[in-house]
């Protein structure tokens, strides 16, 4: 059973920073002081429905956005 403070910590690490992965978030927590395996953290992010950190980036392509965006005038 992983503490409620671990699961917290990394729940909250995952979405305030889409662009880490299992191995980084593992990595912090150690550095907290924390023994968790990586296996536990990719658990916990399932178990919380929060995808893989390549999937969890958010945002948009720059091809998405420039075809958004295309033709729009500046008023420049």
């Amino acid at each position: 059973m992983v503490e409620p403070e671990i699961v917290k910590l990394v729940v909250m690490m995952a979405k305030e920073n889409p662009s880490w992965g299992y191995t980084r978030i593992q990595g912090v927590l150690s550095n907290l002081g924390h023994s968790v395996g990586r296996s536990t953290v990719a658990r916990i992010l399932d178990d919380h429905g929060i995808e893989p950190a390549p999937r969890r980036r958010g945002g948009m392509s720059w091809t998405t956005f420039l075809k958004a965006h295309w033709g729009v005038d500046c008023g420049c």
